[in-house]
């Protein structure tokens, strides 16, 4: 009879990890997602090591303004739906399991600055201009150089202009060029750790 009941607990011990695992893992792949950052191309807004909670309820283009922080997939990669969703968590899984050092995803952190339809420029003196309007905001970090792209360069359709506010140690858009909002996974909502600067990001 104990031994029955030992089986009976494991049993019921197993069922409900899967249950809370099953639970989690989708949740993370449909509502949020958490993701230590591990660039400096944010600093001073995000700092190499911040805990980041990222909406990924935003998932079209009327979900975001400029000057939202984003998480995306590095390389061009874009999630079409739920079954490439889990394929890629699946993938990140692997790579923690196997501990090879090295990550299949690879994401980049940085910021909004142009919406579908916009039309960037960004002039000799570092200039950033947003449909003829000069970009001010405190959070821009250094010089801004135009990188490898022609401008005035119009943003296509689903897609975004992203920079990172440490504008001299970022690879962003004015490298690899718009990003596709298929390639996005979540907007930054909250930082979560050092517990010192938890706050709302906006």
């Amino acid at each position: 009879m104990k031994v029955k009941k030992l089986v009976r607990e494991i049993i019921s011990l197993v069922v409900t990890i899967a249950v809370i695992f099953t639970i989690v893992f989708t949740l993370n792949i449909t509502v949020f997602t958490i993701s230590r950052v591990k660039q400096i191309s944010m600093k001073n807004t995000l700092l190499e090591g911040d805990i980041v909670y990222y909406n990924r309820l935003a998932y079209k283009p009327e979900h975001f303004n400029r000057g939202d922080i984003i998480l995306f997939l590095a390389d061009g990669r874009e999630r079409r739906g739920v079954f490439d969703a889990i394929s890629i968590k699946l993938t990140d899984i692997k790579d923690v399991l196997t501990r090879e050092g090295k990550k299949t995803n690879v994401r980049y952190v940085k910021r909004i600055i142009g919406l579908p339809g916009d039309v960037i420029e960004i002039g000799d003196d570092g200039k950033v201009y947003v449909n003829g309007e000069m970009e001010n905001k405190p959070y821009v970090l250094g010089y801004t150089s135009k990188g490898e792209v022609e401008y005035p360069l119009k943003v296509p359709e689903n897609e975004f202009f992203v920079m990172g506010d440490n504008r001299e140690m970022s690879g962003d858009s004015r490298q690899f060029g718009c990003v596709s909002i298929n390639s996005v996974e979540g907007k930054a909502t909250f930082l979560l750790w050092p517990s010192s600067r938890v706050k709302r990001i906006k």
